[in-house]
């Protein structure tokens, strides 16, 4: 039996939704993409940040307008809306702040804006849902589709990360060494993900018809683990809007139909609400077990999920990094960790959670979907 409060969190999710298939023109249409997308230049080690999304937030009317950047620019290289149809020029539209961790917009650059006190919607907006966590009676700023999306800019630039608190980026070739060998033998490969919304693709821009037309991260670990290896990788995505690891663990025969050399399991954003990472591991190792169980061989990477709005009662912040650490716990041999959730807490150092979101609750944008590929490709493809 589901909790209340997770109940509640599982409604928001809950449809017909699952995983999509890649846009128009297929796997070839995204391999297309790959060079705008830098998926082996991972955003929290290269000295250039590609497209690195941010919203423009206003604290109120006297306040300057900025988007926030993860780490200090010496260099902005690209301003452009996160659909890329306009483009913001230094000098004219911005200039970057004190610092280089921000960028400040003039009122002639007439890019949308968002403000603090649109954060939290009057009760009954359409545009809303309710718990914020430090009032559960006060509704927040939902906005799934294309809203985010419509409201955010990618911005390109040099940087010098500070060392020592980033994620290593650690080949896992001893962990996983039939998927490598299958790769570099240029053998095919099945991947099956078990996963919720998120895995579907929600809410890339090729979901809600957008340009780019940017599909969620499974396409594009596929499509850059084919154009890399030239292996013909075969996607089983299972994932279902809503889900929790334990439907996973009730879907592990319909996922396992397609006997999969690698299975990606991709949990944990709508079962943080349970607050219990202990039931997590539980389960998670079942469906290892499962997966085992019909081939001992089958290799597997664990993701832990982004990390959910700090502010939303269903997402508690202090709930993320336990959930990593009970999945890190699991690796081992034939099972590889491809820890999201600390590549997305480095991003927000200096970030704020809407500048990542494609709802601004719990999905990701297009950026988003991107440093999920770039964190599970980290661990299949040597840097070039």
């Amino acid at each position: 039996m589901h909790s209340p409060r997770l109940l509640v969190c599982c409604i928001l999710f809950a449809g017909t939704i699952r995983a999509a298939e890649p846009p128009g023109g297929g796997r070839e249409s995204v391999i297309k993409m790959l060079p705008e997308l830098h998926l082996l230049e991972p955003a929290w080690v290269s000295p250039v940040v590609y497209r690195e999304s941010s919203i423009l937030f206003q604290k109120d009317e006297k306040a300057p307008v900025v988007a926030r950047l993860a780490f200090p620019a010496t260099e902005i290289l690209s301003v452009k809306s996160a659909a890329g149809e306009k483009t913001y020029e230094a000098g004219k539209d911005f200039q970057l702040g004190e610092g280089g961790l921000t960028l400040v917009f003039k009122p002639e650059a007439k890019a949308p804006v968002l403000t603090e006190a649109a954060l939290y919607p009057p009760e009954g907006a359409p545009m809303s849902y309710r718990h914020r966590a430090s009032n559960p009676k006060q509704n927040m700023l939902y906005g799934p589709g294309r809203w985010f999306h419509d409201r955010q800019i990618e911005i390109t630039y040099r940087t010098k990360p500070a060392s020592g608190t980033l994620p290593a980026i650690t080949l896992a070739d001893k962990q996983l060494p039939k998927t490598f060998a299958r790769l570099r033998e240029g053998k095919p490969l099945v991947i099956g993900i078990s996963g919720d919304s998120i895995s579907t693709g929600l809410d890339a821009s090729a979901l809600v018809k957008a340009p780019p037309q940017q599909p969620g991260y499974p396409d594009l670990v596929a499509a850059q683990l084919q154009h890399a290896y030239k292996s013909e990788i075969t996607l089983k995505n299972r994932a279902v809007s809503g889900w929790s690891i334990a439907n996973g663990v009730a879907d592990h025969d319909k996922l396992l139909v397609s006997k999969p050399n690698l299975v990606i399991i991709a949990y944990g954003m709508n079962d943080v609400g349970r607050r219990d990472p202990k039931w997590y591991k539980e389960q998670t190792q079942k469906l290892i077990e499962q997966i085992h169980a019909a081939d001992k061989y089958t290799e597997i990477i664990l993701v832990s999920t982004m990390t959910g709005n700090p502010e939303w009662v269903h997402t508690p912040k202090e709930m993320f990094p336990k959930y990593q650490e009970a999945l890190a716990s699991l690796a081992g041999p034939g099972i590889a960790l491809a820890d999201v959730t600390a590549a997305w807490e480095t991003m927000l150092k200096n970030k704020h959670y809407l500048d990542l979101t494609g709802n601004g609750l719990n999905h990701p944008n297009d950026f988003g979907h991107r440093l999920y590929a770039q964190t599970i490709l980290s661990l299949l493809v040597a840097k070039p």
